[in-house]
């Protein structure tokens, strides 16, 4: 599902509103899959993954042990532990993903008006019609 979405958390502390409305979107095609170890190495059994759409392999967002808190109509809340890397030192924390869907690409088409004499829009017309 491609999104646009919004870290509510910064290592483990909420985010003023202000800091949040300062931030930009990430945009990405978010996915909830189970984890390849079924929960068997205490991170859970899910996996929500916040990918690039620019074909990057590394994720932009990896949630541990996620869950799905809230749909909306305005979008989807989930929650999980993301970790943090020190040189080799790991600490995982609290963090909550707003997710939000992105609208279609407009295609650019010209308007029917602007094709110019109408036995050309007749023409257009009923090749859109056969096909």
């Amino acid at each position: 599902m491609l999104v646009r979405a919004l870290c509510l958390r910064r290592l483990g502390v909420k985010l003023s509103a202000e800091e949040l409305r300062a931030s930009s979107p990430m945009a990405g095609v978010l996915r909830m899959n189970r984890s390849l170890y079924a929960g068997r190495d205490g991170r859970g059994k899910d996996v929500c993954l916040l990918m690039p759409n620019n074909g990057e392999v590394r994720p932009l967002v990896e949630l541990f042990d996620a869950r799905l808190i809230r749909i909306e109509p305005r979008g989807l809340l989930i929650g999980g532990e993301e970790d943090f890397w020190n040189r080799k030192r790991k600490t995982s924390y609290p963090q909550v993903l707003w997710c939000w869907p992105e609208p279609p690409p407009v295609r650019d088409e010209p308007p029917r008006a602007s094709i110019g004499s109408p036995e050309v829009a007749r023409l257009l017309e009923a090749l859109d019609a056969i096909a």
